[in-house]
């Protein structure tokens, strides 16, 4: 500071002192000559003097007690008078020497008894709990607080700890807790409090924030059905068939979750802790659900559905559709879907775990993109639609292609067993029976109707994947996937053409062109709405035009008919996203 002006401690009316009572003492002194109505500047500059001292108390009581230890050896050749700190000490320039200390008068000299603050903020406190019996919290406390008593700073200092213990104790009232929060500043600041009573301060804040994440809660527990759940405070055995579905174990899961780690102040003061470990042992202990008896079902007809389909290429009549074999394939998937979530026996899927654990380890590329497990069923489902194409295949032949073909349907439903869930399934089955009778027909005797339904199937799962985009999970780059829509696009044009002026075989370009549609599903992105996906209707009206010189592969003409739909199905979608990429490049500023 500038001689002229006012130093820290002239402006507290006291002497360079750490003490903190000695500074809320001089500063309740210059409070009742120095108020913020009659002189605002003076009063935030007596504010922020007394804020400044308080805050650096400590650092000012050890700088004291070097300065008086440095001093000593120099008392015994000076004279005898009390020398004063410097009060550079405190970030100031004294003004001029500082007078030594005086006792102060007693307090009966002046004509005024001792209070002792603790009894007069226990006072107040009294009166505070019998206002607010009467009266609103937030209303009435900021006046109560411009009481001239709690102008003197030992006895607010008193009020505060009654208020803390108040705080810290059960049976508050939530409107004059919260009100003594926000008027206090304990939301913002409360380390003097910290240090004196670090207990009662951890309690009071531990509550506050117990009874705010309570708050939270119950203002969403119509919109989360596990909040309600658990604010119930009733027993698992309570929500038993909720427990069965398994979108719900796992959101209350979830919770739970959130729950220990991020409210563990709301599972001490507002919930029953041992309720709350019951919950948590019945969530992760449900292994069975609603969903894997569906599963189980389908599984069933679905294994009863391929037998049958392999029985009709082999010609075995034990194995053609019963009851009995229905009942077995049923029990067999009910088991199978068992053991899977219950993970018995141990040993074999912990072999099992392993095993994966170290394929991913042996193929880099499966670390880097580990969506390419789940697209592995894509590489059979290509080998055997193209095999059914061979015209006039063996027995061997084709019951082998029929038991590919099975077991490349049953991989791609259980990898693709995410996406098919509820009504997604139910859409799912009735589009591969519309497709089936609109594409394949009944069949022919190169392919009979159940296995036109599993090509349909596995082609329409690859369609949904390529919804999510199969480029960017196989690792192709972006800078050429222009180029190879192009490239996709002249190969499909040539092959239909091909295929249209009956220049080749009808079998060799009816399997090129069926390699070629699945691929050209990784590089455009199929949507599955009204508004996009309109035009797909017209592919089988095209395809007939299209096969109309093909009368002699009559054997082909299911198979034919699958290429060449899905060939139009996705040449559609390639051109559609290839305009809607220019689109965006001409909405974009600057160079496209």
């Amino acid at each position: 500071m500038h001689q002229g002006q006012r130093s820290l401690w002239d402006i507290l009316g006291t002497e360079p002192t750490g003490d903190e009572r000695a500074i809320k003492r001089a500063y309740a002194k210059q409070l009742k000559v120095t108020r913020p109505d009659d002189d605002p500047a003076a009063f935030q500059q007596l504010r922020d003097a007394y804020e400044y001292a308080l805050r650096n108390a400590p650092m000012f009581a050890v700088q004291w007690q070097e300065q008086e230890q440095q001093q000593e050896p120099q008392e015994e050749t000076i004279a005898p008078e009390t020398q004063a700190a410097p009060a550079e000490l405190w970030g100031v320039v004294a003004q001029e020497t500082v007078p030594a200390n005086m006792p102060s008068p007693a307090p009966e000299l002046w004509g005024i008894v001792a209070i002792d603050p603790a009894e007069q903020a226990a006072g107040l406190w009294h009166e505070l709990m019998t206002l607010a019996q009467h009266h609103n919290a937030a209303d009435m406390l900021p006046g109560f607080m411009q009481g001239e008593e709690l102008l003197n700073l030992d006895v607010r200092e008193e009020f505060e700890l009654c208020a803390l213990h108040y705080c810290a104790s059960e049976g508050y009232d939530l409107s004059l807790r919260q009100a003594l929060f926000d008027i206090l500043g304990w939301n913002e600041d409360h380390a003097y409090l910290a240090r004196r009573q670090p207990e009662l301060m951890h309690n009071a804040m531990a509550r506050y924030r117990a009874d705010r994440s309570y708050a939270l809660f119950l203002d969403n527990r119509d919109q989360h059905r596990g909040i309600a759940c658990l604010l119930s405070q009733q027993p698992p055995s309570a929500y038993g068939r909720q427990l069965f579905d398994q979108a719900f174990t796992e959101e209350v899961k979830d919770l739970l979750r959130t729950v220990r780690w991020h409210h563990p102040e709301m599972l001490v003061y507002k919930l029953d802790e041992d309720l709350f470990q019951r919950w948590e042992h019945a969530v992760h202990s449900k292994r069975y659900f609603k969903d894997t008896a569906l599963t189980s079902i389908g599984l069933g007809c679905a294994l009863n559905f391929m037998l049958a389909t392999i029985a009709g290429v082999a010609r075995l009549q034990l194995l053609q559709p019963q009851w009995t074999n229905l009942l077995l394939c049923q029990a067999l998937a009910f088991t199978l879907m068992a053991m899977h979530a219950f993970s018995w026996p141990a040993p074999l899927f912990a072999r099992w775990q392993s095993l994966k654990e170290r394929s991913v380890e042996s193929l880099p590329v499966l670390r880097e993109r580990p969506a390419l497990l789940y697209l592995a069923w894509i590489v059979p489902f290509l080998v055997v639609g193209v095999l059914y194409f061979i015209p006039s295949p063996g027995n061997a032949l084709r019951i082998a292609t029929t038991s590919g073909l099975c077991f490349a349907t049953l991989i791609a439903g259980a990898a693709s067993r995410s996406l098919l869930t509820g009504r997604q399934l139910l859409y799912m089955v009735g589009l591969t029976l519309f497709s089936t009778l609109i594409i394949m027909g009944k069949g022919t005797s190169a392919v009979n109707g159940n296995e036109g339904m599993m090509l349909s199937f596995c082609a329409l799962m690859l369609a949904i994947r390529a919804k999510e985009g199969l480029y960017a999970a196989c690792g192709g780059t972006v800078v050429m996937l222009p180029r190879l829509r192009m490239a996709w696009i002249i190969g499909c044009i040539t092959l239909i053409l091909e295929l249209y002026l009956h220049l080749l075989p009808a079998a060799l370009l009816g399997a090129a062109l069926f390699a070629w549609s699945c691929i050209g599903m990784l590089l455009a992105p199929c949507e599955f709405n009204v508004k996009a996906g309109w035009p797909v209707a017209l592919a089988p009206a095209i395809t007939s035009f299209i096969l109309v010189h093909q009368q002699d592969a009559t054997q082909m003409q299911p198979l034919l008919r699958l290429a060449v739909v899905l060939a139009l199905a996705v040449l559609y979608f390639t051109v559609r996203s290839i305009y809607q990429s220019y689109r965006m490049s001409l909405s974009k500023p600057g160079l496209s």
